[in-house]
């Protein structure tokens, strides 16, 4: 039987999440805040990731390097990350010293000072952050995507925000955000490792139980609205293969029905070198270098991706090679060894995902501030073992729909250096 997640409410609410694993003495405490890209107002648009990179800066206890320098002298490692639908913040450390950990990250989600000297030295490094992202063709290929894909909606704007955006957050605006939406309501606290559970809850407790803010209502994000159809090409006269994306709409993690079956649908298609895009349109057919497939599980509503680099001579037969690859596999289930040989590569990856304390502070983190549960997460490969080959094949064929595929795929594509 696969391990579970165990669950414990704090004095004030908040959601502490255990999981053990004595294999190493080691643990992460991992704070989650429920509160991204998705959340922001158009003018404010970078402001999740602008805070994160201050939130190591300084609270009323810990002056300016205090907090790495406590977390060094531990022994520990400390980092963070921002997406649409969350932030959040870790630090993995000897497990004795798990105790320490908690208090910085609690001391980081309720009495941040916010330096105004440390925001502008950070302001100019996510400028230069932004600036290297427009020589990233993959960034900027995702990036487009995004923009082009969800027309409106929690997901149009990107994480990083724009250049006049990054420029104009100033500490008030910032700490009016960071006051309205990093509050109890908002947060879940992850702790795993080789931990003791009663002494983590007394830990957590003591840090966290009592904190007390209101969580200010923010404007709803407007529902998702798709762009189909688009085809956009933004290559550089250079030379070369260019990165190419294709997407389509696709559900979102809380329509938890759906999302084994294309999990498992992605690595079918796209999910290494045995995959069947991959042998069909790179090894038969010659057209392109590299094909992958990708389902993020956003969540509001999300896309399923396909990546591919080729010639831009290739582009078009490559897309309707995947076309009509896409049509044949909402049309006919997946033979009984490529399903194994998918299950197997989703099992090993959510396996994988677990063993470290870091890498399963993530998966749980995750898919509870997702979900709102730990059930879809803890029955997760219970789920995978009994799906069937007409099950994958139903639900690739609701984001597939075989006869508006060609009319309904997005299609994003840019040069090896970017864009003009």
């Amino acid at each position: 039987m696969e391990q579970t997640t165990q669950q414990h409410a704090l004095g004030n609410g908040i959601p502490l999440l255990i999981f053990e694993n004595h294999e190493a003495a080691v643990a992460t405490a991992d704070v989650w805040v429920r509160t991204g890209a998705a959340d922001e107002p158009d003018e404010l648009s970078g402001v999740s990731h602008f805070l994160e990179h201050m939130m190591f800066k300084g609270t009323d206890k810990w002056g300016l390097g205090e907090i790495e320098r406590a977390i060094e002298s531990v022994g520990g490692v400390c980092n963070a990350g921002t997406s649409y639908d969350f932030t959040h913040y870790y630090i993995t450390m000897p497990s004795g010293a798990v105790g320490t950990g908690i208090e910085l990250l609690a001391e980081m989600v309720r009495r941040s000072t916010l330096d105004p000297t440390e925001l502008e030295k950070e302001r100019l490094v996510i400028l230069e952050e932004y600036r290297r992202k427009q020589d990233h063709p993959a960034a900027v290929l995702y990036e487009r995507l995004y923009q082009e894909l969800f027309e409106s909606g929690p997901y149009h704007e990107p994480v990083i925000g724009h250049e006049e955006t990054i420029r104009a957050i100033d500490r008030d605006r910032m700490l009016d955000y960071y006051r309205k939406r990093y509050s109890p309501q908002n947060l879940t606290l992850v702790v795993t490792g080789d931990i003791d559970s009663e002494q983590v809850i007394a830990q957590s407790e003591a840090a966290l139980g009592d904190f007390e803010r209101p969580l200010a209502s923010l404007a709803e994000p407007g529902p998702v609205r798709y762009g189909r159809g688009k085809r956009i090409h933004e290559d550089k006269p250079t030379g070369g293969e260019v990165y190419v994306a294709f997407a389509l709409p696709a559900p979102g993690v809380r329509q938890t029905e759906s999302v084994i079956p294309l999990d498992v649908a992605q690595f079918v298609l796209g999910g290494g070198r045995a995959a069947v895009l991959y042998q069909e349109l790179k090894e038969k057919r010659g057209l392109c270098s590299s094909i992958s497939s990708y389902y993020p599980t956003h969540l509001h509503d999300s896309l399923f991706v396909f990546i591919a680099t080729c010639l831009p001579e290739q582009r078009e037969g490559l897309r309707q090679g995947l076309v009509e690859q896409l049509r044949r596999f909402a049309e006919t289930a997946p033979t009984a060894p490529v399903l194994e040989r998918a299950r197997r590569l989703l099992t090993s990856s959510h396996r994988f995902s677990m063993e470290t304390s870091g890498g399963a502070a993530g998966s749980v983190g995750y898919y509870y501030t997702l979900s709102g549960g730990t059930e879809f997460l803890d029955g997760y490969l219970g789920r995978l073992d009994a799906i069937t080959a007409e099950q994958v094949r139903t639900g690739a064929a609701s984001v597939i729909q075989p006869d508006a595929v060609e009319q309904a795929l997005v299609e994003i594509s840019v040069g090896p250096n970017g864009v003009n």
